[in-house]
């Protein structure tokens, strides 16, 4: 029985760094590119289904490590903000989802991160941004940036 329990004790302490190096990750890459977009005019959702952000998204011919940092005032129930690059919506950029609660008219910032490589050989790219309503509450975008830091692609570009 104490060889068991032995055991165990082994296997649990090779899973657990397991686990961890699993939940983390890290990307590189030699910014040398910065982009951005932005929208002032008022847009509402309450659709509890992902939808593009009207007017927030940028094409660009980048490599390796690509931050996009989005900023947004926004005013109504809680809403979830994500990043997804060409399209590929089952492949968020990381983290995944921000979730915001506004309480009032409220302004924040939340940074994504991904790592882009050519595909069929070009380097470009398309970045929208994406939001929805958990709760199908009305959620009024007041003003948004998309900020982009990234490295220049250099393959069909």
């Amino acid at each position: 029985m104490r060889r068991f329990v032995l055991i165990g004790a082994i296997v649990l302490l090779a899973a657990v760094p397991a686990a961890v190096v699993a939940a983390t990750g890290a990307f590189g890459g030699a910014v040398d590119r910065q982009a951005a977009k932005w929208r002032t005019t008022p847009a509402t959702t309450s659709n509890k289904s992902w939808r593009r952000v009207p007017g927030v998204s940028l094409s660009r011919c980048t490599l390796n490590q690509v931050t996009a940092t989005v900023s947004a005032t926004v005013r109504g129930g809680p809403v979830l903000f994500r990043v997804v690059i060409d399209g590929v919506p089952e492949a968020p950029m990381r983290p995944g989802p921000a979730r915001f609660v506004p309480d009032g008219t409220e302004s924040f910032s939340y940074s994504f991160v991904a790592r882009t490589a050519p595909f069929e050989a070009d380097d470009s790219h398309r970045f929208d941004v994406h939001w929805r309503s958990p709760s199908g509450a009305a959620v009024t975008l007041r003003r948004a940036a998309l900020n982009l830091l990234y490295q220049r692609g250099k393959q069909g570009c």
